[in-house]
């Protein structure tokens, strides 16, 4: 199976929101498995945002800094995406019957020997334009695209009490022992619901 033939695939099956590969042997599976998901997010980038000419995979370095994806537009634009994919079994812990969205409070968490520091969904510093929540199939075939300043923002105003509403889970670091990222689980729909809010409004309420 040539990479072609597999975004060709991608494309049809986001069409139909479903993403269901045919794949008949060993070595075609595994060669699909070593670029799906990268393959199913740059199609639902390019689906998603309107002249979008190229979705481009970042190096380690922009990597590390949150940036996953930079898609080029025709004008010159560039957008930059930080890909959020939940590993398959995620929907066993959603208590609402609706995907949920990690939103990290501390990449690092404080202790006795580390000072801290604040989770991606906080960062002010950040320069991604958009998050791209993505699931394992199996758990459910829906994507959620979101602007992040408006996500930051939302979470920011709104993490004390999703703290103590929903799940919070910490996390050892793959890379770093000793070092723990702690995240809450939001229903999206909550999470969207309050981007709605910051989004739309009224002028004069606003500023009073």
């Amino acid at each position: 199976m040539t990479q072609q033939e597999v975004w060709q695939i991608a494309t049809q099956n986001l069409a139909q929101n479903t993403f269901q590969p045919r794949v008949h042997s060993f070595s075609q599976k595994f060669e699909f498995s070593l670029g799906s998901q990268q393959l199913l997010d740059v199609a639902i980038l390019k689906n998603c945002i309107s002249d979008c000419v190229s979705v481009i995979k970042t190096e380690e370095v922009l990597d590390r800094s949150g940036i996953d994806y930079v898609a080029h537009l025709s004008g010159g634009a560039l957008i930059n995406i930080d890909a959020k994919t939940r590993e398959p079994g995620a929907s066993k812990y959603w208590r609402y019957n609706e995907p949920e969205l990690a939103l990290e409070t501390w990449s690092v968490v404080p202790d006795r020997t580390h000072s801290g520091k604040c989770g991606w969904t906080l960062n002010t510093a950040s320069q991604v334009d958009y998050i791209l929540y993505t699931y394992d199939r199996a758990d459910t075939d829906k994507f959620y695209l979101l602007p992040f300043q408006f996500l930051r923002t939302v979470f920011a105003r709104n993490e004390e009490a999703w703290s103590k509403k929903y799940m919070r889970k910490r996390q050892e670091s793959k890379e770093y022992k000793g070092w723990y990222s702690e995240a809450i689980f939001v229903p999206a729909s909550i999470v969207i619901s309050k981007i709605n809010e910051v989004m739309t409004g009224n002028i004069y309420q606003t500023l009073t």
